[in-house]
């Protein structure tokens, strides 16, 4: 076979060759060419991230919002007690906490009790009474405990409070029988005020939860 005749055939299959070899390159380089910087994809990425601008704006403020929300519950919850875990670790903790202010006002109790009560209309506070009882006691010793139940860092609320001489004819010292309310928290709610919960509340459900 002349070398004349062979030339077509060559040419034949270099041309085989570039179409294989342009549709390997095409397929290799198709996404590429879809992804490239066109002006309708670079107006359609403006109006994404303005989109994204404008919800971050949104979350700030309400982030905002919750914060200053937060902050102002802290403080209203400031007055109460921390509860326990345990039954009668609440009554244990403000009958310690009591017994500190007797003691600052250098007095001496015949008896002091305290009982744990259910709040119905309350989910997350819980009351506790305490019971006091003094005999032979100053005026003074008295004008001291109240003055310490006022410092209270804590907030105690007398309830009820009964003051009598010792003695009706030759009175020398009074004797008294009061009772005091402390309001503690949950361990659900303090849990939650003092951070050790970082869950936001849902704000999409739309209820607040109360005290």
């Amino acid at each position: 076979m002349s070398t004349t005749a062979r030339r077509p055939r060559r040419q034949m299959i270099l041309v085989i060759l570039m179409v294989v070899i342009g549709i390997l390159v095409v397929r290799q380089y198709a996404g590429q060419v879809k992804m490239l910087p066109t002006m309708g994809r670079i107006n359609e990425e403006t109006r994404n991230l303005e989109s994204m601008a404008t919800d971050l704006k949104v979350m700030q403020k309400q982030n905002q919002e919750w914060n200053a929300e937060f902050a102002a519950l802290q403080e209203l919850a400031q007055p109460f007690w921390i509860f326990g875990t345990q039954r009668a670790v609440i009554e244990q903790e403000v009958t310690k906490e009591f017994s500190k202010i007797l003691r600052a006002a250098q007095v001496v109790p015949q008896k002091v009790e305290s009982q744990r009560n259910k709040l119905p209309s309350f989910n997350h506070v819980v009351e506790v009474e305490i019971r006091l009882d003094l005999r032979g006691v100053s005026m003074q010793e008295v004008s001291r405990l109240f003055q310490e139940v006022e410092k209270s860092r804590r907030k105690l609320i007398w309830s009820y409070c009964k003051i009598e001489p010792d003695n009706p004819r030759t009175p020398t010292s009074v004797n008294v029988s009061a009772r005091l309310k402390a309001f503690a928290l949950s361990q659900e709610s303090a849990d939650f005020l003092l951070g050790e919960s970082s869950e936001l509340p849902s704000r999409a459900a739309g209820k607040g939860k109360t005290l």
